[in-house]
């Protein structure tokens, strides 16, 4: 067995009670039929407490119950009382292995930290160098009929083209936007050699965009593509970053929500955004870009999409849609800078309004104010889309079917960076 993860992975510590947003509240955790099993038997063997934990058990649904949205079994010091009571091997596996994320493949197991955790986001959005990926092997062999109808000539082309995309990601002479073009037209050009069976293609595109020049061999191609009448892309006329960011968000609106807070933060930062038009939302963001929140942006892009990417493009061997999972990292990443955008508006406004009202004007943010608030947008974005996989598959859906998300679309939108 193989195992892949980034070179921070081993940095993370449950913080436990001294955690800013404690992962046992705000949604339903569910529990593996190997832990229902043990928490059956423990009704009887753990006298008063194991009657606690019979009646902290959503048994038909197979999921810890909650009390104003928090696990039932989570006390006032926001420590968990099966652990206290049980030891660490009565948890649940998604409580003994969260925020650890894991994508198992034939023989390969790739683990990363989901940044819906504070700890992990901080983690994370922390690393200023270039992720590395580690890989370690053992003796464990896999069930082989697990995998019986895998494709590993797929998977062996896609780990190659997500190598090539995290180079590009993470290739810091470029700006961020450049290289999410250039990611979207590699993963673009990917899709059409696997919807056609020519996969034997695929390392002549890869080394393609493997040149010294590929920045410039794009905006030439892309410049001819915008100009041509029949270019076999789906464009949106008259698109504009606005205009694709409205119709993303209103996507956003679409999923399902996991915290009860979430609704009501999710309209605001779209009344901040988008409520007064193009040309106020594209004022806002020339003041954001050129504020210190907006300075942290070209590493921020770089952070999220390497994130994404790492996490989701080879479950394309799943579903032969490599194209649609670039496009769900870069949706993502697009919708959480618009965010920082109405967040960093919203604390603006604030500060202005302390201001005139105090003798002394508001200081201005530090680079370690902005992380703060970068660090919990993230984690609040990430439990939302990545702990339901009706959100996760429905995002990627609407990236591939709905002609407004076309590639041109895209590059029109990053051309205006």
């Amino acid at each position: 067995m193989l195992y892949t993860y980034p070179h921070y992975y081993k940095k993370f510590h449950c913080t436990a009670s001294e955690c800013e947003d404690t992962c046992c509240a705000g949604w339903e955790i569910m529990i593996d039929k190997k832990s229902l099993e043990k928490y059956k038997k423990a009704e009887k063997a753990e006298g008063a407490f194991g009657n606690r934990l019979h009646n902290s058990i959503n048994w038909k649904e197979g999921s810890f119950s909650q009390y104003h949205h928090r696990c039932a079994l989570l006390n006032d010091e926001n420590l968990c009382d099966l652990y206290t009571e049980m030891g660490p091997d009565s948890l649940c596996k998604t409580c003994r292995t969260y925020p650890r994320h894991i994508e198992e493949f034939d023989g390969v197991r790739e683990y990363s930290l989901c940044m819906s955790c504070m700890e992990a986001a901080k983690i994370v959005l922390g690393t200023k160098e270039t992720v590395r990926f580690l890989s370690k092997e053992d003796e464990r062999e896999e069930n082989e009929d697990a995998y019986e109808d895998f494709d590993f000539f797929l998977y062996t082309k896609l780990t190659d083209a997500r190598e090539r995309l995290l180079e590009i990601l993470q290739d810091r002479t470029l700006r961020a936007p450049v290289r999410m073009k250039l990611g979207l037209a590699l993963a673009h050009d990917l899709q059409r050699r696997i919807r056609d069976g020519k996969l034997y293609e695929v390392d002549a595109v890869l080394e393609r965009f493997g040149k010294s020049d590929r920045a410039g061999i794009l905006q030439k191609s892309f410049e001819k593509k915008r100009t041509s009448k029949k270019t076999g892309f789906e464009k949106t006329d008259g698109a504009s970053r606005y205009e694709l960011m409205l119709a993303l968000y209103e996507e956003l609106e679409n999923l399902e929500p996991l915290h009860h807070h979430w609704p009501e933060h999710r309209t605001k930062m779209k009344e901040t955004l988008y409520e007064n038009g193009k040309s106020a939302y594209e004022r806002q963001r020339k003041e954001f870009l050129a504020s210190a929140a907006g300075e942290r942006m070209e590493l921020f892009l770089e952070q999220l999409m390497v994130y994404f990417v790492f996490t989701y493009f080879c479950g394309a061997v799943y579903n032969e849609n490599a194209y649609g999972k670039y496009k769900f990292s870069l949706a993502c990443t697009m919708l959480l800078e618009d965010m920082a955008q109405a967040v960093w508006a919203q604390r603006e406004k604030y500060r202005a309004d302390r201001s005139s009202d105090a003798a002394e004007p508001e200081k201005a943010e530090t680079a370690d104010s902005v992380e703060n608030w970068l660090i919990d947008l993230v984690h609040r974005f990430c439990r939302e889309v990545e702990h339901s996989e009706e959100n996760l598959n429905a995002l990627e859906d609407v990236m591939t079917k709905n002609a407004e998300f076309g590639i041109m679309s895209w590059m029109e939108a990053l051309e205006e960076e």
